[in-house]
């Protein structure tokens, strides 16, 4: 079975986790997870980063930190993720359609902008949704990251992080990911006094030394599935169809997406449909209303084809012709 992805590290995620377990015993945030800070935001070109446990608890800190508060736009075509962060916060999600690339578009008020399967958003307001769009910051906006296993890097199997550029927001940020303190974020003795309100979203050392080594590398990683993109491309021509180029999954669409599924899996392939819209989830019904043809239509039609860095090209090629073999 060629599996759809499946997260993949080496000698150097290894080494660098039996270094913490080897060293002076400090397992929870501490001088890793300020470096994998600093590099990540590096990377992404922004000001500073929040290391925390998840990219659900990223977002909700980011909505928390923001200020959100009453009813904030998400699209429909997205996980469940930004969904449940607003209701966390206490706010009320409004379920809107999406652009026919997947991508939320004009409306009044707040939202929370998805860069679906990493193809960016040129609407972002406040908070972006960069789960799928690691190498992308919005300079000035709140960029929200996950490191879960099914994403360009992991921290271990969960974590997320927060990037932003104004010191304010930070500050609110790493506040609230440590009950209210900021001490830890600049290595200081614990305080035992709490002027504000905040959770435990902590990332340990564990997953910072794992997240680093996984960083390192990322390029090539990216490079490699920017290659398997090609390959599909080439190989499946105009028999299915092709949004721009994703950040992410690779995907295409096709009528018969639920039959290609199918038989892809009987023939050792994993592939994986798009996502269920939010409006077509039961938790979600009472904040979805009107139509949603383009949500639905990619539903109905799109695939997420194999993505898995670490395949070969001749696994990429064997995949798109049984594609090809599964077209009616």
């Amino acid at each position: 079975m060629i599996p759809q992805f499946v997260p993949h590290w080496g000698r150097a995620e290894t080494e660098a986790v039996a270094a913490i377990l080897e060293g002076n015993g400090y397992l929870n945030e501490h001088h890793m997870v300020r470096r994998f800070e600093k590099s990540f935001a590096e990377m992404v070109g922004a000001r500073y980063c929040a290391a925390v446990t998840s990219g659900t608890a990223a977002l909700y800190c980011s909505i928390k930190a923001a200020g959100m508060s009453g009813t904030v736009t998400v699209p429909s075509h997205d996980g469940i993720f930004a969904y449940n962060a607003l209701r966390a916060a206490g706010c009320t999600p409004l379920v809107r359609d999406v652009d026919g690339s997947g991508l939320l578009g004009a409306c009044e008020g707040p939202r929370i902008v998805v860069h679906a399967n990493g193809r960016i958003s040129c609407m972002v307001d406040t908070i972006e949704d960069c789960a799928q769009a690691i190498t992308h910051h919005t300079r000035g906006a709140v960029s929200v990251y996950s490191f879960a296993s099914t994403k360009h890097i992991t921290t271990a199997g969960q974590g997320g992080a927060v990037c932003c550029d104004d010191p304010e927001m930070f500050g609110r940020l790493v506040r609230l990911k440590d009950h209210g303190r900021n001490d830890r974020q600049s290595l200081r003795p614990m305080s035992d006094t709490y002027d504000e309100w905040g959770m435990n979203f902590k990332m340990t050392e564990i997953q910072a030394a794992f997240g680093l080594a996984q960083l390192d590398g990322l390029a090539g990683r990216l490079d490699r599935f920017r290659r398997i993109c090609r390959i599909y491309r080439e190989s499946l021509g105009d028999a299915v169809h092709f949004d721009s180029e994703p950040g992410w999954y690779a995907d295409m669409f096709t009528p018969h997406a639920a039959s290609v599924h199918e038989t892809l899996r009987e023939r050792g392939v994993a592939c994986r449909p798009y996502p269920r819209p939010l409006h077509m989830q039961r938790v979600a019904e009472s904040h979805a209303s009107g139509a949603y043809p383009n949500a639905e239509r990619r539903y109905h039609t799109g695939l997420y084809l194999p993505s898995t860095t670490n395949m070969s090209d001749d696994d990429a090629r064997r995949i798109a012709s049984e594609v090809l073999d599964a077209l009616p």
